[in-house]
């Protein structure tokens, strides 16, 4: 099986809080030069989701000093369409990825058999870095737990499928984020809000091994190193068929210790070969998407164009004001040599791209 070299931070929940800000920073301090991406796609259905890459964008920015970029895809309408190569076009590039809270299913319905499954392996094997945390953190593994299914909607209990992402890592098991909730009081909320006794059912359904982790913790896995460490308020629980085994935040662990706990579920998990996507001929789609991708970088270019002649405007207005021609003069020639005309009003002044 071909070894996982890349860095996974998985993350029970707590993606913004502060005691978890080192684990991101762990990651990225081993990047000379990040190219760091946000994935939207758990959160792609709510009626908020700009506002919450704001909010992401936002916390990378404040709390780590990194501008980082996104990657959307957002519905299932995208897929195979230009948007959506797009997105892939850009993640191949990116040498951090982020992907957290929303639903796990919905997350799931959107990679799982299509490229983006066979993107984010690509990542990880290639020795690049990435952050799952809650929602999307649940897709990793064998199944993916439809928390609001279950636990909202009165749904009886089921698995989605999972993109068997830590097979890479050689882990055969499902993730469970929020594994130690305790929001319920009087029921239990643990095992991801569906509590215990719903996932022994599930797991007498269709048995998986379970890798829980708590709430406001993450289990770094270092697949170069193949070794692994809990960070973070609470723990890291394995569970096989027969028993299960706790880890604690500090110690750093041979990834062995995991590995040999599990038990050796299905062969066809070994399989690391993606389902292919169904349509025959998509090079229209990504031609279209490579041009998407120039014209933002063009966009991004000409903004700074822009703003650099406002500013030699608004200098040139100023050195007006206080009647210093000579220079005034000096910055309009300039402009006027790199064919920008610049048409001189009372209280402003206007410019053009010559033909």
């Amino acid at each position: 099986m071909s070894k996982g070299l890349g860095t996974i931070a998985i993350l029970g929940s707590g993606e913004t809080s502060p005691n978890l800000v080192t684990v991101h920073r762990e990651l990225l301090n081993k990047i000379p030069k990040p190219n760091a991406y946000i994935i939207d796609s758990p959160f792609g259905f709510q009626e908020n989701a700009d506002l919450l890459v704001d909010k992401l964008k936002k916390f990378f920015n404040t709390s780590i000093g990194l501008n980082i970029n996104l990657a959307s895809f957002r519905t299932l309408d995208d897929l195979n369409k230009p948007n959506y190569f797009k997105a892939i076009k850009e993640l191949e590039k990116a040498n951090f990825i982020f992907a957290g809270p929303g639903s796990p299913s919905y997350a799931s319905k959107m990679w799982v058999g299509n490229q983006f499954e066979n993107l984010l392996k690509q990542h990880l094997l290639s020795g690049k870095s990435a952050i799952f945390a809650s929602a999307a953190a649940a897709t990793l593994g064998k199944f993916t737990l439809p928390v609001y299914e279950i636990y909202k909607a009165g749904y009886e209990p089921y698995w989605e499928d999972g993109m068997s992402l830590l097979n890479i890592y050689n882990l055969n098991c499902t993730v469970i984020p929020h594994f130690n909730n305790r929001e319920g009081g009087n029921h239990d909320t643990s095992f991801s809000f569906v509590g215990k006794k719903r996932i022994e059912l599930l797991i007498k359904q269709n048995y998986t091994n379970i890798l829980g982790v708590d709430e406001h913790t993450a289990l770094v896995i270092d697949g170069e190193k193949n070794v692994f460490k809990v960070h973070g308020k609470g723990n890291v629980t394995i569970i096989n068929r027969n028993e299960q085994i706790v880890f604690k935040p500090g110690s750093e662990y041979k990834l062995k210790l995991i590995q040999d706990f599990l038990d050796d579920v299905d062969e066809d998990l070994k399989n690391l070969e993606s389902k292919t996507d169904n349509q025959s001929s998509l090079d229209l789609e990504k031609t279209i998407a490579d041009l998407l991708i120039e014209i933002e970088y063009s966009k991004k270019n000409n903004e700074r164009f822009e703003y650099i002649i406002n500013e030699l405007i608004k200098l040139r207005i100023q050195l007006r004001n206080d009647k210093k021609y000579e220079i005034s003069d000096s910055i309009r020639n300039l402009l006027e040599n790199a064919n920008i005309e610049i048409s001189d009003l009372k209280d402003d002044i206007k410019w053009i791209i010559k033909d």
